[in-house]
């Protein structure tokens, strides 16, 4: 069965690698290169491999055989019918070439000739938008009025510039990109917030609920799940799964909340023109916040803690090839002992830029085939480095993942404890790359900011210098506003599933309920005024890669919590060579958090290899157990992380007397 399995997963490796990267397919592979309808056979062979196994084991179970983790494993998650299988995948993959194929036009002369700056920057873009959806002429969106998805055939117009959604217009969303010369930055973010989700998501709305309905069909035939929602949470085997969730983001909610306060504050007085759209105790416009899904808010750092090292802008100097980025990814790991990527991993990697034949999206891949591991890595430009060196530490840290359970477990344990762990690990690692010595180290921080504060300085009591401060804000900038669409996503996603939500009436609405009540954003109105039911009939979440790529998203939101208790945990074993900590007052950690070092504790990195190297094959409160000490998932690691900076959050608040949360319309 191990190596059926082993055949069967790296078969169906091959294609998905094939899928992401057409015309770079694997010379190995021969023929078999990737096609819908070859896929979808496979997936067909497995369904009937897993039910003879499935079968087969559940008559031995009777005798007793230690094999019952496996069997879990392997025979958990839904049953498809062949026909099924066959019409989700050819749902998938329309969904899914909508997003990755899916192109937002302007002219490429910017109307040259009739526009003369004569015409307002939003308005001219707003009136010359064109979509090119994958195998269709292209068609002129009408962005006037907010709701209404309407386009027409354009004839006669060949000379486009065009974006795709990831990582073109993800992209400008950071800021610095202005198409046409257009210097209106509000109006650079609204149009191409706007544009990609009239373009992408009303294409997807009618073919997901196709693809809910047929999920739910394999669910409630296999794993006796009522619904996908259900075969989804069972994965990751933490019972009441919706209430742990929840509770994590009460915990972690309170600091999301000050930190949205501050940034309110600061988007006023960045687009005055805005401001009066923004009271100071409402929701704050989507598109100004940073990136597509307002996840990222690091351009605001220095408008709140001004400092003379912008380590973005360090980033941006050290003029790293992608090649360099993924090496450094690689160094970290190396350091504390773990193994270095394969001649296979750099034979058949795509590490460099984009092009439009790749899904340029971080990926790691595990080819189920020797030392055969891969990536996906295609920065852009400069000005995105310090994110494409945080894409290359996480899926070096997959890779590392990969080949330690590997090299102990048979194929069905090859893989994360649960696929939250998965998602963490990269992301501890992650920190410790961060880290001011570590910066230093890597020639992008001069050594004298490690020096201890001057009484004039903020914080200077704390024992935290004004970098300190400022590099813990860039940091709570790029990874907390991620937490609460992360908790949404799947919590908007299993209400459609259990028919909770009236997905034809109220798909829409409900995912803008969900944002403005958790997120505290809202959707930009229209000049004309249009309230926030105007956008009923549009399908905002298909805007997103893990809806249209059907990814359960409540992974990276356990991941966020826990890449901060794995990085403690780590921690406290480079520094006393254990993780336990039962007693709260043992093995404390000398130091602020963000302060630790691993690079070259070989401590921490027998403590990794000891927990990665279980793979699948014990639950995941035992792997936590070896990295951390503990059994639970909590905020406690994340919130002593930031711990300095809360304190000067609140500080600000309290002289500038802001208010903290929201009034949801």
């Amino acid at each position: 069965m191990n190596a059926e399995l082993q055949s069967l997963n790296h078969e169906a490796a091959q294609y998905a690698w094939d899928l992401s990267t057409p015309g770079h397919g694997d010379d190995s592979h021969g023929e078999e290169a990737f096609t819908l309808e070859s896929m979808v056979q496979l997936a067909q062979r497995k369904s009937m491999w897993l039910y003879h196994s499935c079968e087969e084991g559940s008559n031995y179970r009777q005798y007793g055989w230690p094999y019952d983790r496996a069997y879990y494993l392997l025979c958990r998650g839904a049953r498809n019918t062949h026909q099924e299988l066959s019409e989700m995948a050819r749902l998938s993959a329309f969904i899914q070439r909508i997003y990755t194929e899916t192109e937002v036009c302007i002219p490429a002369d910017c109307g040259a000739g009739n526009r003369h700056h004569q015409i307002p920057d939003g308005d001219f873009l707003s009136s010359n938008t064109f979509v090119r959806h994958p195998g269709l002429p292209v068609t002129q969106l009408n962005l006037s009025s907010v709701g209404l998805y309407t386009a027409r055939l354009v004839t006669g117009m060949t000379k486009l510039t065009c974006f795709h959604g990831e990582p073109d217009l993800e992209r400008l969303m950071l800021g610095g990109v202005h198409p046409c010369g257009i210097e209106e930055e509000a109006a650079i973010l609204r149009w191409a917030w706007e544009s990609w989700r009239m373009a992408v998501g009303p294409p997807m709305r009618q073919p997901y609920a196709k693809l809910i309905g047929l999920m739910n069909a394999g669910c409630l035939r296999g794993a006796n799940q009522r619904d996908v929602g259900a075969c989804w949470r069972e994965e990751l085997e933490i019972p009441d799964l919706r209430l742990q969730v929840h509770q994590l983001w009460q915990e972690v909610k309170p600091f999301y909340q000050k930190l949205h306060a501050v940034v309110r504050y600061f988007v006023r007085q960045r687009y005055p023109g805005e401001a009066r759209r923004i009271d100071e105790t409402g929701l704050v416009p989507a598109h100004l916040l940073g990136g597509m899904w307002s996840h990222s808010w690091i351009s605001y750092g220095p408008h709140i803690i001004p400092h003379a090292v912008d380590i973005d802008r360090q980033f941006a100097s050290a003029n790293w090839s992608a090649a360099d980025l993924v090496r450094r990814a690689e160094d970290i790991y190396a350091s504390m002992g773990l193994e270095r990527m394969s001649n296979a991993f750099w034979k058949h990697s795509l590490i460099g830029n984009a092009t439009t034949a790749i899904k340029c999206h971080g990926t790691a891949a595990n080819m189920f085939s020797g030392d055969d591991y891969r990536m996906i890595v295609c920065p852009a430009n400069a000005a995105t480095a310090v994110q494409d060196f945080y894409v290359a530490v996480h899926e070096t840290g997959h890779i590392v993942y990969y080949m330690e359970a590997a090299a102990k477990q048979p194929t069905i344990f090859r893989d994360g404890t649960t696929a939250a762990f998965q998602e963490a690990f990269g992301d501890a690692i992650y920190l410790a790359a961060m880290t001011p010595q570590h910066l230093v180290r890597l020639g992008l921080l001069d050594s004298k900011h490690m020096a201890p504060p001057r009484s004039d300085l903020v914080g200077g009591g704390s024992g935290l210098n004004s970098f300190d401060y400022a590099f813990l804000l860039r940091m709570a900038l790029a990874k907390v506003p991620t937490i609460p669409f992360e908790y949404l996503m799947d919590l908007y996603r299993w209400d459609l599933f259990d028919g909770s939500v009236d997905y034809r009436r109220d798909a829409n609405g409900y995912f803008w309920y969900l944002l403005e009540h958790e997120q505290g954003i809202r959707a930009p109105p229209s000049e004309a005024g249009e309230r926030q039911s105007a956008r009923d009939e549009l399908f905002d979440a298909g805007a997103g890669y893990h809806l249209s790529d059907n990814t359960p998203f409540v992974r990276y939101f356990l991941a966020s919590f826990l890449s901060y208790q794995i990085y403690e945990g780590l921690c406290r074993s480079a520094l006393y060579g254990t993780t336990g900590n039962t007693d709260p007052n043992a093995n404390e950690i000398p130091m602020p958090l963000h302060r630790c070092d691993l690079y070259g504790s070989k401590k921490a990195g027998k403590s990794v290899r000891q927990a990665l190297g279980l793979g699948a094959s014990v639950h995941w409160t035992d792997v936590l157990e070896e990295l951390t000490g503990k059994e639970d998932i909590s905020a406690g690691s994340m919130l002593r992380y930031y711990a300095p900076l809360i304190e000067l959050l609140d500080q600000f608040i309290d002289q500038h007397q802001l208010v903290v949360g929201w009034m949801a319309d």
